[in-house]
């Protein structure tokens, strides 16, 4: 029996992938490795990650209606590491009445207490 492909689209298993993040045993380095487990987070459900990951100025009120969405794949288009921010455009797709759609977004990450935390979508970033 082989393990479940981490939602991420790394190509790893999810317990040596985002399953890490996810669990607590470790917190992601870069804002991409971050950008990659929320994304699993919001596939799984995973409602504590998300807050947690989330810059406590820009973190709307998440309830499990939040979560209803099925997200089906992820891919990241670039990705721009700085010290005092950093941006992932991407890609996400999800399933609505059986239909895929896609959603294109270029986040802004920044540092917080020391770890990577989402801000928000970037606009007018070239």
């Amino acid at each position: 029996m082989s393990e479940q492909p981490c939602p991420c689209g790394s190509g790893k298993p999810l317990a040596a992938c985002c399953g890490l993040y996810l669990s607590g045993q470790a917190y992601p380095n870069t804002a991409e490795a971050l950008m990659r487990s929320r994304f699993a987070a919001f596939a799984s459900g995973n409602l504590a990650y998300l807050r947690k990951t989330w810059d406590p100025d820009t973190c709307p009120e998440l309830d499990s209606d939040d979560l209803q969405t099925q997200w089906t794949r992820l891919e990241v288009i670039k990705s721009k590491q700085g010290l005092k921010r950093s941006i992932v455009e991407f890609k996400a797709w999800y399933l609505e009445n059986d239909v895929e759609h896609e959603m294109h977004e270029i986040s802004l990450f920044k540092p917080h207490k020391k770890r990577w935390v989402y801000v928000g979508p970037l606009t007018g970033w070239p």
